[in-house]
């Protein structure tokens, strides 16, 4: 999350524009049916890091815009994941099982222990 913290820190307008375009991008992922069962969510997102990557800002700031804006973007700060943990354990497991780059999964790793995805989907 560092090149999306760094840019508000500088007050770069254009990492909102990022985001508001990949939480629309989300949108249009999550109503496709290849996004319900794992192995075709994963080779989904497979295919997606070069939207992302071309639209959100580049290779580095895009790929984390792919992962925040979709894991994030399932989160609510009163009431966590709540209805969404299924959804957002199947995003982090797809990400990790997906042939999207090691950075990628890295971010994926990061967010998910931030949002402690990891632990609340043990429950």
């Amino acid at each position: 999350m560092r090149y999306s913290l760094e840019l508000l820190v500088r007050g770069e307008e254009s990492i909102v524009v990022h985001y508001r375009k990949a939480a629309s991008h989300w949108r249009e992922i999550w109503s496709r049916p290849e996004s319900g069962s794992l192995s075709s969510l994963a080779s989904l997102l497979t295919s997606e890091q070069s939207w992302f990557e071309k639209n959100c800002g580049g290779r580095w700031v895009g790929q984390e815009v792919m992962v925040v804006s979709g894991l994030v973007g399932l989160y609510e700060t009163e009431s966590g994941f709540n209805g969404g943990l299924p959804r957002a354990r199947l995003l982090y497991d797809a990400f990790q099982s997906s042939y999207c780059s090691v950075e990628v999964k890295s971010i994926a790793e990061e967010v998910a222990r931030s949002y402690d995805l990891l632990d609340a989907s043990r429950v």
